[in-house]
């Protein structure tokens, strides 16, 4: 899961709700389809390789991700109502500011932790699949290593207490935060991905035709996922609202 922080929307709940997860039984049946005939490619077969790996991972991934769409719901869910339970009006009467706005990516980072969490263990495996593949491209290699190593850490993250640290700074007259919210934020953006963020131009020129439709068919799964932003964010209003907390 991810949310992004827009400035004219506040935040919205990207497909990366999300479109983690990995290891389904019914994906497994599409590698059947990898061994049928290659087309031509002008590419390497090394790359040709590493690509057909690369799709038929973040098929599994985006597949297993639509599965497992209810439990991290279920997760958002349960962090809704124990703030609501354990600090509700905490930042009553702060000011819109900075630190508010730090707070509210804190709650950003909180909500994307827990939808998250289903899907620890199927993002290792994607991660840990994805880190051998080699391109001769050097710039697509590193990007696709580069997801990879954000998206598993950012599985990874522990869990802010948006609650202690909304009371902290309630504490201090709203003037300064608690050093927790900025540590998490920190190490939060600097790990925030969206799932398909590897150029798909860069992977093109090493596809097959045979992958053409697993392709496709991983881009409705994205358009689904998609579909639950809306969702998110009318979480993520509540639980602001919960708190008293401006953006």
């Amino acid at each position: 899961m991810k949310i992004r922080h827009n400035a004219q929307s506040g935040f919205s709940l990207l497909e990366t709700m999300f479109a983690i997860g990995i290891l389904s039984v019914g994906a497994l049946g599409m590698v059947g389809i990898f061994s049928k005939g290659m087309a031509q490619s002008s590419s390497s077969p090394a790359d040709v390789t590493a690509t057909r790996a690369y799709i038929q991972a973040d098929y599994t991934l985006v597949h297993a991700a639509k599965v497992n769409l209810k439990p991290s719901e279920e997760a958002l869910q349960k962090l809704r109502r124990r703030i609501a339970a354990e600090c509700p009006k905490a930042a009553a009467g702060s000011p819109q500011d900075r630190n508010s706005e730090q707070l509210s990516n804190e709650l950003v980072g909180a909500m994307t932790v827990a939808a998250i969490q289903p899907d620890v263990r199927a993002v290792a495996a994607f991660a840990s699949t994805v880190k051998r593949l080699r391109w001769s491209n050097a710039t697509l290699t590193r990007k696709v290593h580069s997801y990879a190593a954000k998206l598993h850490t950012l599985s990874t993250l522990a869990a802010p207490d948006v609650c202690a640290d909304v009371k902290a700074w309630a504490a201090g007259g709203y003037r300064v935060l608690p050093p927790s919210t900025v540590r998490f934020d920190s190490r939060y953006y600097k790990v925030e991905v969206a799932v398909g963020e590897v150029p798909a131009r860069l992977l093109a020129p090493s596809e097959q035709s045979d992958e053409r439709p697993i392709l496709a068919h991983a881009q409705r799964i994205e358009g689904q996922l998609s579909e639950v932003e809306a969702n998110a964010v009318y979480t993520w209003g509540h639980i602001m609202e919960s708190l008293a907390l401006n953006p």
